[in-house]
């Protein structure tokens, strides 16, 4: 049998950079989803708003990621296959858990949403929210990277493309 040494470094909290936002009681907690589709990543606009990532806030007891799917649903029609969580992103009214979402279904405004579109790039649409383009510039980071996360989301992407192709020939039999 191996001998296996065990080593430990002592646990020091990152410190946020100076001026970044700090999460505090008052900040909105938001689930906030990354759909990528065919042409880009799906937005959603309520009357008279910008267009922003789809998502929401969790109701009282409710974890972010079941209010990611709940929304999703009730905004867009979709139903939730699979979901990956990405990273925070603070912003000083907002605490955002970001997710990966891969989607089944056509997406239709609902609710609250009056406008869907697809983005191609976080600089294409001037119609489209600041935090909404920090948060796909950062993801397009990720993707970028190298690593188990960049790995993970390359993994989900490519699970996205299987199941585009192969929900077409199920609905056709």
């Amino acid at each position: 049998m191996n001998d296996i040494e065990l080593t430990s470094t002592p646990f020091v909290p990152r410190r946020p950079a100076p001026g970044a936002p700090r999460l505090t009681a008052h900040l909105a907690h938001r689930a906030t989803a990354i759909i990528e589709l065919a042409d880009g990543v799906l937005v959603t606009a309520a009357s008279g708003q910008r267009f922003s990532l789809p998502g929401g806030k969790a109701s009282r007891g409710e974890l972010r990621s079941q209010a990611l799917i709940r929304e999703l649903r009730e905004e867009t029609g979709l139903r939730v296959h699979n979901i990956l969580y990405l990273f925070d992103h603070v912003t000083p009214h907002t605490a955002h858990k970001v997710y990966l979402v891969i989607a089944q279904g056509a997406p239709r405004p609902q609710g609250e949403i009056e406008r869907i579109g697809v983005l191609a790039s976080p600089d294409g649409e001037p119609d489209v929210t600041p935090e909404t383009r920090a948060i796909l510039r950062r993801y397009a980071r990720l993707r970028g990277e190298e690593g188990p996360k960049s790995e993970a989301v390359r993994a989900m992407l490519n699970l996205a493309r299987y199941i585009a192709r192969v929900e077409p020939a199920e609905r056709a039999e």
